[in-house]
């Protein structure tokens, strides 16, 4: 997955939250999840992103839970929890196997996308491995104070927030730092772009996607 081009990792998580869309079968969508799972141990940082992936699944049951106890039937809610897992999921691991410059240089010259939303996308995407390190420190830092998260599952929801407060704004100063940053730089004032990292798509790239779609194919069909 590591070798595979920028471009090819984006049309594959697209090809997949396509997919998970238009199956209605449970059994369907838990192969591409667990297909994504076992993606993890293919990656460079495989920690990392376990931790993330392990995160959207707990989100994910969160989903689930709130839509059965709003009236959902189990079948509607685990389809709804396992596509928006799928769909996280595989952008999270595009994020992880792929250089954020590679990502760039892919959305604006491959998928000719501007590079003022080309850049906005990939500094969402920037900003989940430090969220991720954010969060645990944060959790050690309310650890120390001596706030204890367990009980009930309504004191351990109610602790989430304990984490999720400072982690806002926390980003809410990374961005407007950014901002200055990017206005201090001139950014946005030349439409000729240069990139330090080229993408383009080979032999392997174009199998892989025929391999997924023949697999998508057949598993649409006979499943």
């Amino acid at each position: 997955m590591r070798d595979l081009a920028a471009f090819t990792k984006i049309l594959l998580a697209l090809m997949v939250s396509i997919n998970s869309f238009l199956t209605t079968e449970p059994l369907v969508l838990a192969v591409f999840l667990g297909a994504e799972y076992v993606s993890v141990f293919f990656l460079t940082k495989k920690k990392s992103a376990a931790r993330a992936l392990a995160m959207l699944f707990v989100f994910a049951c969160m989903l689930l839970g709130i839509q059965l106890l709003c009236g959902s039937s189990v079948t509607l809610s685990l389809l709804s929890a396992m596509r928006m897992a799928i769909m996280a999921n595989s952008m999270v691991l595009v994020l992880f196997s792929t250089k954020t410059q590679q990502l760039t240089a892919a959305l604006v010259k491959q998928c000719h996308l501007s590079y003022s939303y080309a850049f906005m996308v990939t500094a969402i995407f920037r900003f989940v491995p430090d969220l991720l390190a954010e969060s645990h420190s944060v959790s050690e830092a309310q650890a120390c104070r001596g706030y204890k998260s367990g009980g009930s599952p309504y004191n351990r929801m109610r602790s989430y927030m304990m984490l999720i407060k400072p982690m806002v704004f926390r980003a809410i100063a990374r961005s407007e730092n950014m901002a200055v940053s990017l206005e201090m730089r001139g950014f946005g004032d030349s439409s000729r772009r240069t990139f330090m990292s080229e993408t383009h798509m080979v032999v392997v790239d174009y199998a892989a996607v025929a391999f997924f779609i023949l697999f998508s194919v057949c598993l649409l069909r006979f499943l």
